[in-house]
């Protein structure tokens, strides 16, 4: 193996992978370290009930619609192959549902069934939205957090009608009640804004910028499954000369004198080379366990050391249920039969009361009282038939509770089955009353923990999401800078944005290493905007 590289990235998660494929292609010669035997834990497609079904048994949502990742990497070349659904997600309620469309007018017919005036209210926002799409997602979410750049996201209230001086002192329950009059109509989209992947939809300022931010959300599903993701990325890395090494966990990284990087690995890595060097290190793994690794040169930075050694990860921890099912009808489909075929389906509170009421109960970490309240689903055979085999699918049932369980007797009460499977069977019984025959037509079921997230990716303490809470002091500014102050050193993980499928933290570290190297202006192929690539793609597309 040789030793000297131009960049070495510890750690394979997706959006590591996708900052290395950048700088590869960008001719730097790159390396990537990976702990586990396998790459991107958290995209993981699995045969979980041995029916052979694919379960994405983490990120089942695709946001990399939304990305410029998708075009400047060419992934369809690399066997990323993207269904579009009509109609992508959807509000269930055991009478009711609210379909969101791909077409905007379609999805104002919907919202007229409840108001008028909510559809018509919903038009304006997205006309006005929409061809700024591009600019906003570059803006907003697809560069570094810096304090100048809070008046842009304080600007984005033009769009619902606020002023910049407002809008930063709202939050989307205030934003929604003033927006829409229908209870339905509010509950829906304050659960597309409580995926809280842009913020706390409940906190003033973070929650305005979530819920506008919500308007540019796109999605998709990665056929056959979501692992196609993470192999479009590897086979683009390797193509372009990239090295990626597994079962090798990093124990540290230290400075060189003069410049550069030493990276050892640990003494029971299966490699008889245990040291490699490189003028560059992109640290993917979660701040704690960054925090580990760099060791006393941490010290250096005093804003990564004093955010990683407080660095909040109890809040977006999740838990999932799987169901195995013979039929799956909405009991909801005589209000609008295309919520069938909406692959994320979302549940979101009995009525407005409730969410308000429920959002106040998860502060306070009340976990059995809320009970699947807020969730997204998983149905995705609704659109790719390789999800379905001999009459069965899967549904996936995830929502985020808190991690602490102070009330019920500390953390470890996660790896007693006894309480746990009180989740379980709750999710269970909320989806006896959203599904015609549930019970009936299940065949099996089980569930991953956030604790057994978290054995399943050891980077993603108690299981979190997102490389750490987005939300609070660790909202936008607060979260790790991808440039660090020790000149080489970055961060792809627990930066904003949070590392999810749309790559977009793996996108803000690489522009910001290849820009410090002075490749990127050298880069003609760099050059998509977020959004753009998939409507240029749109009308090739796998359309349902």
């Amino acid at each position: 193996m040789e030793k000297k590289y131009d960049v070495i990235v510890v750690g394979a998660g997706i959006n590591g992978i996708a900052c290395a494929a950048y700088l590869a292609k960008s001719g730097l010669k790159t390396l990537v370290l990976e702990k586990r035997n396998e790459c991107a834990p958290f995209a993981l497609t699995e045969d979980i009930f041995g029916a052979g079904i694919p379960v994405d048994t983490h990120a089942g949502v695709c946001f990399l619609p939304m990305s410029p990742v998708w075009g400047d990497l060419e992934l369809d070349k690399f066997g990323f192959d993207l269904i579009v659904a009509s109609a992508p997600a959807g509000t269930v309620w055991e009478k009711e549902n609210l379909v969101w469309y791909i077409n905007p007018q379609k999805t104002a017919e919907a919202i007229s069934k409840f108001s008028q005036k909510d559809s018509k209210t919903f038009l304006e926002i997205v006309s006005k939205i929409m061809p700024d799409i591009p600019e906003i997602l570059q803006e907003a979410v697809f560069s570094p957090a810096e304090e100048e750049k809070e008046d842009y996201l304080w600007s984005l209230g033009k769009y619902l009608g606020f002023p910049p001086e407002e809008f930063k002192t709202m939050n989307c329950f205030e934003i929604l009640d003033l927006l829409y009059e229908s209870e339905r109509v509010k509950t829906a989209s304050f659960g597309a804004c409580d995926i809280a992947v842009f913020g706390d939809p409940a906190e003033k300022g973070e929650g305005a910028v979530m819920t506008a931010l919500a308007f540019t959300i796109v999605i998709g599903v990665p056929a056959g499954g979501m692992h196609t993701l993470p192999h479009s990325l590897v086979r683009c890395f390797k193509y372009y000369g990239g090295t990626l090494l597994l079962n090798a966990p990093v124990e540290r990284v230290e400075r060189k004198e003069g410049g550069g990087f030493r990276v050892f690995l640990s003494e029971d890595a299966p490699y008889p080379q245990k040291e490699f060097e490189s003028k560059c290190v992109v640290m993917h793994t979660s701040p704690p366990i960054s925090l580990k690794i760099l060791g006393d040169l941490a010290k250096q930075d005093d804003d990564f050391y004093k955010k990683a050694k407080d660095w909040d990860m109890t809040g977006h921890c999740a838990f999932t249920s799987y169901f195995l099912l013979k039929d799956l009808r909405w009991e909801s489909e005589s209000w609008n039969p295309d919520i069938a075929k909406v692959p994320f389906p979302l549940r979101a509170y009995d009525s407005w009361e409730h969410a308000k009421i429920s959002v106040q109960k998860m502060k306070n970490e009340e976990v059995l009282d809320v009970i699947g309240d807020i969730a997204e689903m998983y149905n995705l055979s609704a659109v790719d038939p390789s999800r379905a085999k001999s009459g069965y699918r899967v549904l996936v049932f995830e929502m985020e509770y808190p991690i602490n369980l102070r009330r019920y007797g500390g953390k470890q009460k996660w790896d007693d089955r006894s309480f746990v499977d009180i989740i379980h069977n709750g999710h269970i019984e909320l989806l006896s009353r959203l599904i015609k025959n549930f019970k009936e037509n299940l065949v099996a079921s089980m569930y991953f923990t956030p604790i057994d997230n978290w054995r399943r990716n050891p980077s993603a303490i108690y299981g979190h999401e997102l490389g750490g809470d987005v939300s609070g002091p660790q909202w936008y500014t607060g979260r790790i800078y991808p440039r660090s102050k020790i000149q080489g050193l970055y961060f792809s993980n627990g930066i904003w944005p949070a590392s999810l499928t749309h790559l977009g933290s793996g996108y803000v570290a690489a522009t910001c290493v290849a820009e410090d190297l002075g490749v990127k202006q050298k880069q003609e192929w760099w050059r998509w905007k977020p959004y753009e690539y998939f409507l240029k793609k749109l009308p090739e597309l796998k359309k349902i």
